[in-house]
């Protein structure tokens, strides 16, 4: 594992899970008309003629409406899906970034790229950079482990959680919600590369801010866990230098680290208040959805549907039976999982999915590693000589990647509307999680003969994981 080079095998399960990812893909919708949705390429046209809004106008129609954004009134009226409407103009409330490099492309090369490219080369990055992720973990933390963990940890990474099935299904939504992820988890990798140095690398500590910066101009909702893993990594830096009497470099440190969020917390004030006039819109009130967004508002995202997106994300079954690929996903619920609770007629639920704890069951690895950290961390406490080293680097990975999947989690969990694709918004932290848990107990285990149970076990779950979601991508398209 000390080798820097990679095996044959791991080369191999990389290659595998990108062929898997391009087979999903072409059976896609977008072949018919040569791409699924464009949104990303409208907004880059929009860029490059120097104005925010949509060049389509809207039908004198809709605006000639009382209240276009009741969706019975413009029922016969033809408009641009999911797009905000405001002052007669036509805006997205996704975010910008994407377009920004595409309008420099397209200015160039004569394309215009569907939303599916763009859900691709997003997860097939977030592959990329997760496995380099746990390579390096693996290489740091874990440097007896047999070369087979990496291979088998690749497969998980690639062929788990919502990838494949929103491949099938490469529109605006799944672009927008793997963009962030990979923009998110690259930052993670650069800030994990910048403080495994000493002292902390500047320059990659920026790079961190940076991609985290694109991140939020990406995916708005993954503001929290860009908070939580910004206030994370300061108190780690801070850590450090505080051990190493250098104090003075925290507050260079800090600017490289948040100067890009800042950066970029003003120019989307900017963007939203020069189509919206307020800083805080995105869009979201204005949009065009297909119910009167306006009038359900307040409760677009409560407390009360958490339980309930609780049971539909990680608990709703799937059905087995006699036809190809046997395992067939089913329809979510919609009514209440406890009678004490009352869902508003809005709650809804899209398209059939399993449950993450059904389908991969290999991420109950995950509660080891919290379990491991609560113990070391009272220990260090108790004991005088260590209380300096409370706070190592594989202790920031481990509540970096909790953190990030349950501050990841809350949007999903409160929201109205429940969908396979926001799973991504947690799944892939939650999975290196369940990886380190998985290379922590092969390591806590001294005996030969519970190394080996702990290995069949390990690759049974593993394996029946990747087949099964193989298996309910395949039957949710196919069904």
């Amino acid at each position: 594992m000390e080798n820097k080079r990679l095996s044959l095998p791991t080369w191999v399960s990389i290659l595998l899970v990108l062929g898997v990812y391009i087979w999903f893909i072409s059976i896609g919708p977008w072949r018919a008309r040569g791409y699924t949705s464009d949104y990303y390429s409208r907004l880059a046209s929009s860029f490059q003629q120097g104005t925010l809004a949509l060049e389509e106008k809207p039908d004198p129609a809709l605006l000639a409406l009382p209240n276009p954004y009741d969706h019975k009134a413009r029922k016969n009226i033809q408009v641009v899906g999911d797009a905000s409407l405001y002052e007669g103009k036509y805006y997205l409330y996704f975010g910008p970034f994407p377009s920004l490099p595409l309008a420099l492309v397209t200015a160039i090369l004569p394309i215009k790229p569907g939303d599916q490219i763009f859900v691709y080369l997003f997860i097939a990055g977030l592959f990329i950079i997760q496995c380099l992720l746990f390579i390096e973990i693996v290489r740091r933390f874990f440097v007896n482990l047999p070369d087979w963990f990496i291979s088998l940890g690749i497969l998980v990474l690639g062929l788990t959680g919502p990838f494949t099935r929103m491949l099938a299904h490469p529109y605006i939504h799944e672009a927008a919600i793997a963009g962030g992820q990979f923009f998110f988890t690259t930052g993670f990798y650069f800030a994990f590369l910048a403080l495994k140095e000493k002292p902390v690398h500047m320059g990659k500590l920026s790079l961190a801010g940076i991609l985290w910066a694109c991140t939020a101009a990406t995916r708005t909702t993954q503001l929290l866990p860009i908070g939580f893993m910004v206030a994370l990594t300061w108190l780690f830096i801070f850590n450090e230098y505080r051990k190493s009497g250098d104090e003075r470099k925290i507050g260079s440190s800090t600017l490289a680290l948040i100067g890009p969020l800042i950066v970029c917390g003003v120019m989307l004030a900017w963007y939203n208040w020069a189509r919206f006039d307020s800083i805080f819109e995105f869009g979201l009130y204005y949009q065009l959805a297909a119910f009167n967004l306006q009038a359900n508002y307040s409760i677009l995202f409560s407390r009360v549907y958490v339980i309930q997106n609780i049971f539909n994300y990680f608990l709703n079954p799937f059905e087995v039976t006699g036809n190809f690929p046997y395992v067939h996903p089913v329809s979510g619920s919609e009514k209440p999982v406890f009678t004490s609770i009352e869902l508003p007629n809005l709650y809804a639920v899209e398209g059939r999915f399993a449950g993450a704890l059904y389908s991969t069951p290999f991420l109950l690895f995950a509660v080891l590693p919290p379990i491991m950290f609560i113990k070391t961390f009272v220990e260090r406490l108790r004991n005088s000589a260590q209380k300096k080293e409370i706070f190592d680097l594989f202790d920031w990975t481990v509540i970096g990647l909790l953190g990030s999947a349950i501050a990841g989690s809350i949007p999903a969990l409160l929201l109205f509307y429940v969908g396979f694709r926001y799973e991504t918004e947690f799944i892939a932290s939650l999975t290196l999680l369940a990886l380190i848990g998985f290379c922590q107990a092969y390591v806590v285990l001294k005996n030969m003969a519970a190394h080996r149970v702990l290995t069949i076990a390990g690759t049974f779950l593993a394996v029946y994981s990747v087949l099964v979601n193989l298996a309910l991508s395949y039957g949710g398209v196919r069904g």
